[in-house]
């Protein structure tokens, strides 16, 4: 089976993003970022700041000391610039870890990352008209894993991205459905497997979890440490891929992520007679 998209009718009502909204997603998303890891080393002082920077934070492929794809692969070791970058922003951390906000520490480090955006943006927009962050995508918006898992060698492991943009996945109820449909349909054909599963902020989210069966949430993780992926951090992209003010602002608020990533899985069997008795239900 293969996975459709929505009608270009969502597609052009959504509107796609413009380049002020995608700078705003640069400079927005690192700003909360950097608030994030301001606060975490002051509660965490066994982390260093460049360790919750390189491990915990999202901003070096959002910069233009990143050659590739935005949200593609790093392609290994951060270049000598960034850890220069990297120095600068933990010294600065350092000088201002006492002070009972985290302001100050933001406007200085966001003086030093701002002029290191503005380049990514029509490479990054150009990127996106063309859908290259769907080139391994084999399932509409969802992607399985090379191989089975090596401790569950039945299971395949996947991941999900928006080919909808710039509608949302969930703005057409039949999409996703049967974007997994495909994905089982693959996998099981490929590798002989017989289960699912994925690591994602989605596994938060009540619209995603519906379309799973109960043991999906029984076997549903405990929250995940907050990573430097998209796993943690996509959660504040809109379908647009517009930066998300309104959940930012929960997290400032709460100090906790409004969807925390989360890891679970479930027999093909068991997913495919729940989306079927769900698709009965929505005609």
């Amino acid at each position: 089976m293969k996975s459709i998209p929505p009608s270009n009718k969502l597609r052009e009502n959504a509107g796609e993003k413009t380049a002020a909204e995608h700078l705003d997603y640069l400079e927005s998303g690192i700003r909360l970022m950097l608030w994030f890891a301001w606060n975490h080393c002051r509660k965490h002082p066994e982390e260093t700041f460049d360790q919750v920077i390189n491990r915990r934070l999202d901003i070096f492929r959002r910069t233009s000391l990143n050659q590739g794809e935005l949200h593609g692969s790093s392609d290994g070791a951060p270049v000598a610039d960034w850890n220069r970058l990297v120095e600068k922003l933990s010294a600065l951390q350092e000088q201002t870890k006492n002070e009972t906000e985290s302001g100050a520490f933001e406007h200085e480090a966001m003086r030093k990352i701002s002029p290191l955006l503005p380049s990514r943006v029509e490479r990054d927009l150009q990127s996106l008209r063309e859908r290259r962050f769907l080139a391994e995508f084999q399932c509409g918006s969802l992607r399985h894993n090379a191989k089975p898992q090596e401790d569950a060698p039945k299971r395949i492991g996947f991941h999900i991205a928006n080919a909808c943009y710039p509608a949302s996945l969930f703005d057409d109820p039949h999409y996703l459905p049967q974007c997994l449909m495909s994905l089982m349909e693959k996998t099981e054909k490929t590798f002989g497997v017989t289960e699912l599963g994925t690591g994602t902020w989605l596994n938060s989210h009540p619209r995603w979890l519906e379309l799973f069966p109960p043991k999906w949430g029984e076997r549903m993780s405990p929250p995940a440490e907050i990573a430097g992926n998209l796993g943690t951090w996509g959660q504040f992209m809109t379908a647009r891929q517009t930066f998300n003010h309104k959940l930012a602002a929960k997290f400032r608020q709460s100090g906790e992520l409004p969807f925390p990533s989360r890891t679970s899985w479930c027999s093909m069997e068991s997913l495919r007679n729940h989306l079927a008795a769900c698709m009965a239900k929505k005609h």
